[in-house]
């Protein structure tokens, strides 16, 4: 099988991780030693402010870059939007508006091209000054396109393919099969709606009627077949 990964930071990645963590700033790690020599731990008053918490931005598992893109919102128990941002390669830090002991949502409302949006992940922020690490994955869009004859079911090489936006009818990405199936991963985005059309049919077959699919919202792998049918020619011989 052969796999197509568009040629971008984010099309390369395994798999994508936003990471949530509440850590204690180094200005208010360094004036806690000098108030509290002992190294004891303090606790926050429930109901307060918590400012000496930062939240970093989306990463990646297997490269560690940033994810960039990703509209992330964090919701209140009542569903109220606390914070909204669209993730950068740099961090992005909360200040004065997460309430210690109090539960919030992470939540993103909109997935880079490319990548599924992930199911909301909740968590509470912690009273005793304790690091709070909250996950989230964003699996990617995985789409296979098959093309075979219809007369002995087998994959067909030679035959000329494009994948085209359904809305603005431009080609996406155009190839031609060599026999095997064609993987498109962290490419095609989520919830489009997309036309496969063959433009040239190997010798021996016939072009195919385009087919039209939509691209899974829930990460599900998509399998996209075309079928070829063989020309048929009838001669005789008659007599003069």
């Amino acid at each position: 099988m052969k796999h197509f990964m568009k040629k971008i930071a984010r099309s390369r990645l395994f798999a994508v991780v936003l990471a949530i963590v509440l850590v204690a700033s180094v200005a208010t790690v360094a004036m806690a030693a000098e108030d509290n020599p002992t190294g004891e731990t303090k606790g926050v008053e429930k109901g307060t402010y918590d400012t000496n918490y930062t939240v970093t931005t989306v990463k990646s598992v297997k490269s560690g870059s940033a994810v960039v893109g990703a509209v992330l919102q964090i919701l209140d128990s009542k569903g109220a939007v606390v914070e909204e941002w669209t993730t950068t390669k740099d961090d992005h830090v909360i200040t004065s508006k997460l309430v210690a002991g109090a539960k919030y949502t992470l939540h993103e409302k909109s997935a880079p091209k490319g990548f599924i949006v992930a199911p909301d992940v909740p968590f509470t922020v912690s009273t005793d000054g304790s690091i709070n690490e909250v996950e989230m994955k964003d699996d990617w869009t995985k789409v296979t396109v098959a093309k075979y004859s219809n007369a002995t079911m087998k994959l067909l090489a030679g035959s000329t393919l494009q994948v085209i936006d359904s809305k603005t009818n431009d080609v996406v990405y155009e190839w031609t099969t060599d026999g095997t199936a064609t993987r498109f991963e962290g490419f095609l985005e989520a919830g489009k709606e997309y036309i496969l059309r063959e433009t040239k049919a190997p010798a021996g077959h016939t072009v195919a009627a385009d087919v039209v699919f939509t691209v899974s919202t829930d990460g599900k792998e998509d399998t996209v077949n075309m079928y070829d049918t063989p020309t048929t020619v009838s001669i005789r011989k008659v007599a003069k």
